[in-house]
Formats: C-alpha cells, structure tokens, sequence
C-alpha cells in the first residue's frame, strides 16, 4: 500500500511550503516548468529527508501546491513516482521513508525464536495480547503535564460563586475567557496554568482571593502528539499518540525492537538533543519506570542495534536469549537476568560455545570462575543438569508393609531394611528375588531366603531392588460358584471352613420355586495320584436343604472346597408358565398369564372377551419368538430391498421391524379357523412371549415394487391384482413378473402362477398388499463374447461335419 502522507510531505517540501528547508535545498524553477522526471534521485531524496518536518495536511498540501501554479498532471507525475519508490505502509505509521535495515550478518543469529526454542528476553512483553499498555485515561491530570495545542481545559469555579466552563487551546497557545480575553496557557505545566488563571480570573471573582471561592483546572479532552520512532524498532514510522503517552507506550504502538535492536539502549530525542536513555532491563526486571518520561510533540525515539547477545539455556530459572552490557560476566547473567540456577543445576557443568575468528571453541566454566568469565556476543551457554539417578538407592517393593526406597548407608545388609520393610504375615519368606546390576549395568538376579541368616547378612549395593512375593500371588485364586434358583448367583472367593449354607447366603439366598431336596455340588477332581487318562473330571454330590437353611447332623461337617459349583434346582410344579399379550381390536386387550402349558389361541380369546365388531379377524397377525440368527438376515435383507423403493407405509415394512426390534417372526395361522374349531390343527398351542394384534378393518389395498407409481387403492368389489398394477402405472421396465406375490393382513403369502402362456394372481382382500420384485441385473455378452461363441459353434459343427463325412 502506498502511503499517501509520504506523498503529502515531498509536495510539501517541493513547493515552498517550510522555507527553511527551501533555503537547504536545490534551486527550483518555476513551478508551471518544473518536470518533475527530469529531477535527479538524489534532488528527490533529499525533498523526501525535508518532507519529515512537515507537519502540514493533505488537503493543505495540494492546496498549496494548486496555489503555486502546480498542475493535476504534475501532482499525478509525483505520486506516480513515489509509487515507483516502493514503499510499504502501515496504518499507524507516517513516515514511508524507512527502509528496514538489513540483519549485522546474511543470517540473523537472534530471530525472535532461535532453533533450541529460546524467546529473545522482553520479547514477550511486546507480542502479549493480554497487555495493551495504552496510557490510563481516568486518572488525575499530572501536576508536570505540559499544557500545549488542542488541549481542553475544565474550569470549575465554585463556592460563593458558581461556574463551569470549557476552553480549547487555540493555535496560538492561548484560550478566550469572556469579559478577560485571550490567555497565553500553551508551555505551562497544569499547576502553572492553575496559578496564573487563579491570579486574572480574581479580579472578576474576588472570592478566590477571600477564599469565598475555589477554583479547579483539569484537563478535559487531551491533544494527539506525533512522535517518530526510528531505528531497530519492529515497525518504524511516526505516530499520532495521546498526549500521556510515555516512551513505553511509543515502543509498544511500534512493536518493540527487532530481532537487531537493543532492549538496554533506547534514546529519546527532544530539541535535537539526547534526553534520557531507556533500559527495558530496568522495567522488565526491577519494575522501575522512573525514564518511561511523558513524550511531547515531535519527540523522537530511536531504538539502537544490540551490542552483546547471548543463548542461555539448560538448568537456570528462566532460559532465553540475553542482553549483556559491555563488561558484564557470566554470573551476571545467570543470577540477574536469569534469575538464577534451576535446582537440578551442576553448577561445576557449564559449557560456552563461541565464535572465534576460525571458527567455533567450546569453554567449560567452574563455578569459582563464573564471576570472571566475561561474555562475549553470540556465546550460547547451557548450564547442566545433575545426573538423574541415585547413589545409595536401595528399592524394596511387593508383600512388605513399607514398600520404598532406602538408603544403602542406614540399611547396608538385607536384613535390615528388609527390618525397616516389616514384612507382611502372607509374604512368602522362603524365596525372594534379588535385582541387582554389575559393573556394565547389566541385571541380575539372586534369590534370597529370607529366614536364613547367611542371606540376611548380604552387602546391598547401590540400584539394589528386593522383591517379596505373597503367597496369594503364588496361587490360583481360589473360587465357589452357585448357580439355579438363588436371588443373586455368581461366583464368590473361598474361604477354608465354608460350607454349603454359608455359599447360599452369599448368593442371597433362595427363590420361592427352590428345591430344598435337590442341591448338587459339582466337585473337581483335583489330587488324583494316578497319571491315567480318564473322562470322569468331577464328582457330583447331592444334599437336602431345610427351610433353616441347615443340614442333617450327618452332612453339617461337609465343607466346600475351591471350585466348587454348587447348583440348586427348581420345584417342577412351582413355575411361571409365562405370558402372552393380544392388542387391538379386542374387548380385554393386555398381556395373560398362561394357566397351563396346553392353553391354546381360542383359550386366549376368550380371556379377551371376543373381538369387536370393527376388528377384522382377517387382518389379524400372530408373532413369535424366534432365535434364528440367519432368517434374521434373511429379513433384514428384505427390509433393505423396501427402504431403496423409498416406501416404508407397508404392513409388511411395519412387521418386518416389529421381527427385527423384538427378535419375533410372523406366523402364518388361520386365526378364524381356530375360533370357530377349537382344538383343530390351527388352534396351536401358545408359548411364551407370543404377540397376537387385532387391526381395524382395512379399506385399501397397495401396490409397491417394480410399479411405476407406488400407491394405496380403496378396495372395492371386483377389484383385482391385473386391475390394481394397471392403476398403479402399470409394470416398470425391471419387473419380474413371474415373482409377483400378495402380502395378506394376517401374513399368509400367495404367488402368482403361469400356465403356458397364461398368467394368474392372487385374489386380492382388504388390507393386502402386492409387490413386485425386481429383475436382477444381467450383464449382456461383449461383442468378442459372442465371436467366440459363435466360433466355437462352427468350429463344432465342422468337426460333427467331418465325423459324418468319414463315416459314410
């Protein structure tokens, strides 16, 4: 982007507008003459130099420049070129006429992160989004603010008199009090511009003289400064800043230094001459702001190269890249600036790398010369780290009390911190693992008795590690299991001493329906001294319960043992038949219990009370329970086929996932039948969880499928299948035919039948639906297919030919 005050500024410069620095600059022709390619670049640079004390407005400039005698195609030729000169623009900055300087070296050795990762120190401060760091503009008004252009100033005049007024400082440096006159206030300090309006403004109010009467001068809407900022600054240009901005603010409104610049030497300019010189050290580590001074307009800050720069990483408190003064020493930086060692510091472990005229060297500082090690720019100093590891580490671990690590010096034999362990009653003593490690830090392992003293008197060594294992951990776990008609059976841990009654509490004890006189333990064999082969693995025992839940004196001393699985049966008679539900059009629809075995479907429809006279026995459907995994996928199959014709408004979509979501299946009963010959052959006998549904009378019939358009029909007399297809649009071109069948309420399925070249379908009730399922797709023969049929049929009837031939 162009940046248009540039442009503004060498119009000004160009035409006569600041005379002193006419006076500096070449003769000008006249400038109705002037052409302005014909100016050499050094004459055009020196107009842009000038153009910066420029403080004039755009407008103001071509006005200016019209004024003069400059034409529109002139101006045009002059922005052209500073088009040409190449300058990029920022929003905040003024002055195009910088132009980055390049790193000290062709690769920068300090970007704002280095390759290890480090942060140039202070960086942070100025790329923190949490930090705005704009000057506060609620507080007081200082007593040092130095009043000047475009400030606003609140009079507030009060006590026997009352008044309140405003006044901008005009151009002049001054302010028009009604029945005074102007008053010259631009220069003063607020406490000044105070004292001297308390002195006019009391021959109109003598009260303030009396102390009838107060007066307060504050600041009301403050001016904008310009302030320039050049040198090693991230975005260098001038910029229009509050008039309490200080030079922190100025920086941060820059960006800060650049990767070259300096956080240690930052001068501001005022008048020409250097008037403080500012350290970020001192703010960033000791919080002293005391030369972070107010700016004034036309101040000027200039941010300086860096001249000592060092990497500091490894074990100090605070790694990053540092800024050294001249003269200053390692330890220095270490304990200043990074704030000192890490805790895990070797301090006797710092290694310097450094640049030297041939090249790289490496310097190892001690500790004792860390004060007298002078840094040098460029240096990259890692401070080491303590070796991570013990050594006087002993590690007792496993069925001990204590489980730790212990020092060889307190416990130098085995005995004793297996002592200070304190073993556990179920530790196995009589063999312990011994983990040590030889001179090459490989492992070994050495087993120890723990009740034999020549093993207790064993030296331990350094990375020594003990480890005492429990007898539980040497063993199987140790089970019971119980099964049949308990309230919570499982399997629960065994304990020595339990017996049957014991296990049966545990399982919460009996059911209603448990059999006292069948309880069977199912006992493995487990301590057979013969090594034969046998196919007898278990015992079985059998035991009578009381209701107390106690044995016979004879079986009260008979124990489990582990992996027992003790079984109680049930009473035959003492059992839920299970239950069936009817739903619908039923005058007692909802779920019966089966009264026997034998109960039958007219059985259930007379619990029922008999269907309704809107109910429709025809449309009827009975499911059952079925555990056949593989019709499972043969509906799913089928469910699929319907959801790809996009219609799922069916019966048979609608009992399909009824089968799917209930693991039910359709029946194909004669439910009239049943009704009117109890007994007979359709009059099947219930199970449990089967489901028979009574639907509403049905009055349309449908059509889906291969049919052009898949629609309900209202059934009528007289209505058939030919009819229906024809209504529906008829075949589509994939149709098979022959496969067509009807889906009737109550689920029986009939096909259609071909006699020669006749075809017939079913008859067609209320509620039925019709499908027609699709052709598969056969892929046609390829032209090379059929040549090499058609070939192998010559070549056939050739050979037949020949045969034929040779036989007569």
């Amino acid at each position: 982007m162009k940046k248009i005050w540039m442009r503004v500024l060498v119009l000004a410069m160009m035409f006569g507008f600041n005379q002193v620095a006419m006076a500096q600059l070449p003769t000008i022709p006249q400038v109705s003459s002037i052409n302005i390619e014909a100016l050499s670049d050094a004459q055009f640079q020196a107009y842009m130099q000038q153009a910066q004390l420029s403080g004039l407005s755009e407008a103001e400039m071509e006005a200016k420049a019209k004024e003069r005698g400059l034409s529109a195609a002139q101006i045009a030729q002059i922005k052209a070129r500073m088009g040409g000169a190449g300058a990029g623009g920022d929003k905040k900055t003024t002055n195009s006429n910088y132009e980055p300087r390049k790193p000290f070296n062709a690769k920068n050795e300090f970007k704002e992160k280095d390759k290890e990762g480090l942060q140039i120190f202070g960086s942070e401060f100025f790329s923190n989004a949490n930090l705005t760091f704009e000057p506060n503009m609620r507080t007081a008004t200082p007593s040092n603010y130095v009043l000047g252009v475009d400030d606003e100033l609140s009079i507030d005049i009060y006590g026997f008199s009352e008044k309140t007024s405003k006044y901008k400082i005009n151009t002049e440096g001054m302010i028009r009090i009604p029945n005074i006159g102007p008053v010259a206030l631009a220069g003063l300090t607020i406490d000044e511009a105070k004292t001297k309006l308390k002195s006019i403004l009391t021959k109109t109010y003598p009260g303030l003289k009396t102390g009838n009467t107060f007066l307060q001068v504050s600041l009301g809407q403050i001016r904008s400064i310009r302030v320039t900022l050049i040198g090693e600054v991230n975005k260098p240009g001038t910029y229009e800043l509050s008039s309490l901005s200080t030079l922190a603010n100025a920086l941060y409104a820059s960006g800060g230094p650049s990767n070259n610049g300096s956080f240690r030497k930052i001068d501001l300019m005022r008048n020409g001459k250097r008037l403080v010189t500012f350290d970020l050290y001192d703010f960033l580590l000791n919080g002293d702001l005391s030369k972070n001074i107010l700016l004034k307009d036309d101040d000027i800050i200039k941010v300086h190269p860096y001249n000592i720069r060092l990497f500091l990483n490894g074990a100090v408190k605070r790694a990053a890249i540092y800024e050294a003064e001249q003269g200053e020493n390692l330890g220095t930086v270490i304990e200043k600036y990074a704030g000192g060692f890490a805790d895990s510091a070797n301090r006797n472990k710092i290694t310097v790398k450094r640049l030297t005229d041939l090249g790289k060297s490496i310097e190892n500082v001690q500790l004792n010369n860390l004060n007298s090690f002078m840094v040098k720019s460029s240096d990259s100093v890692v401070v080491g780290a303590s070796i991570n590891r013990f050594d006087n580490r002993v590690i007792v671990a496993g069925s001990v009390f204590y489980p730790n690590s212990y020092s060889v010096n307190a416990y130098p034999t085995l005995g004793a911190v297996v002592k200070a362990a304190q073993l556990k009653e179920n530790a196995f003593v009589g063999r312990a693992l011994l983990f040590r490690t030889n001179a090459t830090k490989d492992t070994t392992v050495t087993s120890v008795n723990l009740t034999a003293a020549a093993d207790l008197a064993i030296a331990l060594r350094n990375d020594d590690s003990l480890h005492v294992y429990s007898k539980m951990e040497l063993k199987e776990p140790a089970t019971v299991t119980i099964t049949g008609e308990l309230n919570k059976p499982g399997i629960f841990a065994y304990a020595a001493g339990m017996k049957l009654e014991d296990i049966v509490l545990l399982g919460g004890g009996l059911k209603d329906r448990a059999s006292f006189k069948e309880v069977e333990v199912l006992r493995r064999i487990r301590k057979d001294p013969t090594m034969a082969d046998t196919t007898v693995y278990n015992t079985i025992l059998k035991f009578n319960l009381q209701d107390s839940l106690a044995f016979t004196a004879s079986q009260a001393a008979i124990e489990l043992e582990p992996y027992d699985v003790v079984n109680v049966k049930n009473v035959p008679r003492n059992q839920s038949a299970g239950s069936v539900s009817i739903a619908g059009e039923v005058l007692f629809p909802g779920t019966y219990l089966l009264n026997t075995k034998k109960d039958r479907v007219s059985d259930l429809f007379r619990r029922a009370g008999g269907i309704l006279e809107s109910g429709s026995l025809s449309s009827a459907f009975f499911l059952r329970n079925t555990y056949q995994s593989a019709l499972k996928g043969e509906i799913l199959d089928i469910k699929k086929a319907l959801a790809q014709k996009q219609n799922s408004d069916t019966i048979t979509v609608k009992l399909l996932d009824s089968t799917l979501s209930k693991d039910k299946i359709l029946m194909s009963v004669n439910l009239r039948n049943a009704l009117e010959n109890p007994g007979s052959e359709d009059d099947i006998e219930l199970e449990e969880g089967d489901m028979i549904t009574i639907p509403k009378k049905p009055v349309a019939v449908q059509a889906f499928g291969a049919v052009n358009i898949q629609k309900k029909v209202p059934f009528y007399s007289g209505l058939t299948a030919r009819r229906l297809i024809r209504e529906s649009g008829g075949f589509a071109e994939n149709a098979n035919k022959r496969g067509t069948y009807v889906l009737y309420p109550n689920g029986r399925v009939k096909t259609a039948h071909s006699y020669v070249f006749w075809r017939t379908y079913p008859k067609l009730t209320a509620g039925a639906e019709l499908y027609v399922p699709v052709k598969k797709f056969k892929k046609p023969l390829t032209a090379g297919e059929i040549m090499g049929f058609t070939s192998g049929l010559v070549g056939m009837g050739a050979i037949i030919i020949g045969i034929l031939n040779s036989t007569k």
